[in-house]
């Protein structure tokens, strides 16, 4: 009765679908590659190919396979879909038998109107004698625009544009958005203002708003290349790391505790990693090295898990590498938590790692494929494995180490001295300590013997200063029985016995006032610091197999060597050597770092280039950042993205190169408050960059925007994190809500502590990722808890008090209403209020005064002062960039 209902339902839509439509789309030819064979990978490989026994003795990976039926018969009768098994079992509902991978009734119509056209292909299909369970990648695609070599295309030549620009260069970015534009009937925007350009620029390079006097010193500048000079400024500033490395860290997965499960224990030295990357991306590190020294940092120093802690304390640059590798200790990690199952435990972490690399340096799901080959991509399970094994080394299964085995520390060489010169002194301290306390003990125990009878006296005496551990058992059961106080008396029980004679006092205070002067130095000792790093013990060398079904209790037969993804180029290419005999490593990591990097690899450059698009305009040339695969969104610039990747990879992976290009490019430079029906009508989602797309300013942004603009932003970098806690509200706040002398708590956002289980209430409301592992794109939401976290809570209402303050001071205190709330509106959003806006805000300034006023505030100004400052907060003129 259900299936013939699904039947009917289907029958019906197939027929609405293949009847209905117009003339072209009912003429419209399906071939096999492009339509047809992408549903049968994603439903009905896994029964019909892909494993070694082929149900129903039926294989669907190829037309001339299908054409041979199975145990059931032809499987279809080209022409006449209705007669055709195949059909029939997926219209009906039966195949695939498991319910929810049910095929859609549009897909079910596409198979019908193949069959119907022919059941053709559109070339010709793989020769050869193709067993059940070899994994099949067709032409078709190995074509896919991803896995192309990357090409650097000719720059469109537009006379308009060229005259237009007078005869400045084209920026090449310009040259291809402009030919988009001309061929859909459209053209730039005039160019934003310059007050819009830098709080433009100021936060896609810094995350904070521009200072005042930066916006002076723009305005003033009336030279040509003003603009030019205003970018390298934000370029060069020490900021634009931190905004960076943001941006990096979240694809990267970077988080200060392990996850896993409700323990959640805190990585104390995971910070390490945060900082290196903010220092590489001031320094403008070639990508191409920060890549490796992240996968392979400690195979470029040649450092083993024996080894490294001796490098470090030898050279400091060995450090930096080491550091980098935390890149791969990053993925939640349950197996210092005590988990339920320590073996599964283990596993994730490296399944975690794997989906890491793959999502942030491939752009490709591979994660999928842990358990059978990937249902839509081109990708074996067996790659999954590949890129297992790469890591194997350093994610030892069978040998593994908890995560505080991971360590090296570091110490100075100022700190090292320090500490062997306090060290030596403590040791002689604790040397004396010990001397005069069994001086004491002695003391103490000629005292007892004198009250032991003097015919026991000398055998209790020799039984005592035997030692403990040599005493006979006779001595022992004498002291025991007899004289159980001298069987007691040690030095470390001394503290018992003292108090029976009247100088125990004096005679403690003998060793304590030594010990003491000891533990005053031993405070004094520097404590070495902890990077996490990933090293390999060439003690133990791991094999990888593919595990059945992802089974890790079912590994199979075959022994997996480290490689790259198979559809990228030959396995002879991309496959590396298990051991590489000239180094103290395995060198898998290192081969493979340099194989992504070696300016051939289709995915790398392209999957990088699309993201630094993004972060500039809000959108990617490729909508789906973290996946480039079959079912990837289609480039809306292909040739733009391929001149962009092939450009940063010729001019050696620089990034602020990169950002120069893009922010001088006149399709940066728009203003994105033009409004025309026609540009909308046709492109109403801004794809082809006919103005600037408005962006809500991140989580981090908003919280390091409003310390800023209040003054009370702590600049200071790197460090530990700044903790966060559950605050009396019950909301997660940065230090629980209260401010230390040190002002830590006011640190930019990039360096408040990322709990995986306690996120920052203010940040989360807006979008701040979670790491699961890892975001290769962040949403934008709004929702009432954003407004209700910018209202209500106790950092906003301080911050605004803060901002008055600072109001005040630059105004001057003899300044009048509307000067204030100028004051007020320039620090906030580095302009100036229209007419209606400085009314709006005047009339909202008096009526907060008059409120105050009747409550008999202690200062009603000031507090209407700091309730406008609370209402700037809270516009979008603070909240987005135009």
């Amino acid at each position: 009765m259900y299936i013939r209902a699904i039947a009917f339902l289907l029958t019906a839509v197939s027929a609405c679908l293949l009847g209905s439509g117009s003339t072209s789309a009912a003429d419209s030819r399906v071939t096999f590659e492009k339509d047809i064979r992408p549903i049968f990978k994603a439903y009905c490989f896994h029964c019909h190919g892909e494993e070694k026994e082929l149900s129903g003795a039926l294989d669907v990976r190829l037309r001339r396979l299908i054409m041979k039926g199975g145990d059931s018969g032809e499987a279809v009768v080209p022409g006449k879909h209705a007669e055709s098994l195949l059909f029939q079992y997926v219209e009906s509902g039966e195949m695939p038998p498991d319910e929810k991978l049910r095929l859609k009734p549009e897909e079910v119509a596409l198979i019908a109107k193949w069959i119907d056209q022919g059941a053709k292909t559109e070339g010709p299909e793989p020769e050869g004698d193709i067993k059940p369970g070899d994994f099949l990648i067709t032409g078709d695609e190995r074509s896919h625009w991803a896995f192309r070599p990357i090409q650097k295309a000719a720059l469109p030549e537009l006379p308009q544009l060229q005259k237009e620009n007078g005869k400045q260069p084209v920026n090449p970015v310009d040259a291809f958005i402009a030919r988009k534009l001309k061929q859909n009937g459209l053209w730039f925007s005039e160019e934003a203002d310059r007050l819009t350009l830098i709080r433009r620029a100021a936060f896609d390079l810094t995350g904070l708003p521009p200072a005042p006097e930066d916006v002076d010193t723009y305005l003033a500048d009336k030279s040509p290349d003003a603009y030019e000079k205003m970018i390298d400024r934000l370029l060069e500033s020490p900021h634009y790391g931190e905004r960076w490395a943001r941006h990096w860290l979240d694809v990267a997965g970077y988080a200060d505790s392990e996850g896993y499960n409700d323990k959640d224990i805190i990585r104390p030295d995971a910070w390490h990693y945060r900082d290196y990357v903010i220092r590489s991306l001031n320094a403008d590190k070639p990508w191409d090295q920060f890549i490796t020294e992240q996968l392979a940092g400690d195979e470029m120093v040649k450092a083993t898990h024996a080894t490294a802690q001796k490098l470090v304390d030898q050279d400091p640059a060995v450090c930096e590498k080491l550091t980098a590798t935390g890149y791969l200790r990053l993925a939640p990690d349950g197996t210092g938590s005590s988990p339920m199952d320590p073996a599964i435990a283990r596993n994730q972490v490296i399944t975690e790692t794997v989906k890491i690399m793959s999502s942030s340096l491939l752009g490709m799901t591979v994660g999928c494929a842990e358990c059978h080959h990937h249902r839509f991509d081109p990708i074996p399970q067996e790659d999954f494995y590949r890129l297992r094994a790469v890591i194997a080394p350093v994610y030892d299964d069978q040998k593994w180490r908890m995560p505080a085995s991971r360590r090296a520390a570091l110490m100075s060489p100022e700190d090292k001295a320090k500490a062997a010169k306090l060290s030596a002194q403590v040791k002689e301290l604790d040397a004396e300590h010990n001397k005069v306390k069994a001086e004491v003990t002695q003391l103490i125990a000629e005292r007892v013997l004198k009250e032991v009878p003097e015919a026991d006296r000398e055998q209790a005496r020799t039984a005592y200063e035997t030692a403990v551990k040599e005493r006979s058992k006779e001595q022992a059961d004498f002291l025991k029985q007899k004289y159980p106080m001298l069987d007691l008396l040690v030095p470390g029980r001394l503290h018992l016995f003292l108090a029976r004679f009247k100088d125990g006092n004096d005679l403690k205070k003998r060793y304590e006032d030594i010990k003491a002067e000891a533990d005053k130095l031993r405070a004094q000792i520097p404590k070495p610091e902890y990077i996490r790093v990933a090293t390999e013990d060439t003690q133990h060398l791991p094999q990888t197999f593919v595990f059945y079904r992802g089974d890790i209790s079912s590994p199979e037969k075959d022994l997996i060597a480290p490689g790259g993804l198979t559809v990228i180029s030959s396995k002879a290419d991309n496959t590396f050597e298990l051991n590489d005999p000239q180094l103290p490593t395995t060198g898998r990591r290192l081969a493979y770092a340099r194989y992504l990097t070696n300016g051939k690899h289709p995915l790398v450059a392209r999957v990088l280039m699309n993201r630094f698009w993004m972060h500039h305009f809000g959108q990617a040339i490729v909508d789906s950042t973290g996946d480039f695969g079959s079912r990837s969104s289609v480039p809306t610039h292909p040739e733009l993205l391929d001149w962009l990747a092939a450009d940063f990879m010729e001019q050696g992976w620089q990034l602020k190169r990169i950002h120069r290009l893009i922010m001088t490019s006149r399709t940066y430079k728009q203003t994105s408050a033009t409004h025309s029906e026609q540009a909308a009508a046709i492109d109403s989602d801004n794809r082809l960059y006919w103005r600037m797309t408005m962006q809500r300013l991140e989580a981090e942004s908003i919280r390091d925007a409003i310390l800023a603009v209040s003054g009370d932003l702590n600049r200071e970098q790197f460090g530990e994190p700044v903790p966060v806690a559950l605050a009396d509200s019950g909301i997660i706040t940065v230090g629980a809500g209260k401010v230390s002398e040190d002002h830590r708590e006011l640190k930019r956002s990039i360096y408040v502590q990322v709990r995986r289980t306690q996120p920052v209430t203010m940040l989360n409301a807006f979008d701040a990722p979670s790491m699961e592992p890892n975001c290769e794109r962040r949403v934008f939401s709004t929702v009432a808890t954003q407004s209700l976290a910018l209202l209500n809570s106790e950092f906003m209402r301080n911050q605004s008090e803060a901002f008055a303050k600072r109001v005040h001071t630059i105004a001057g205190k003899d300044a009048d209403d509307t000067k204030l709330i100028k004051t007020a509106w320039k620090l906030a959003l580095s302009s100036e209020p229209s007419p209606a806006e400085l009314q709006a805000l005047e009339k909202n300034f008096a009526l907060q005064l008059k409120e105050y006023q009747t409550k008999k505030a202690k200062q009603p100004r000031e507090e209407a002062l700091a309730a406008v400052c609370h209402v700037l907060f809270g516009t979008n003129q603070f909240l987005y960039v135009e």
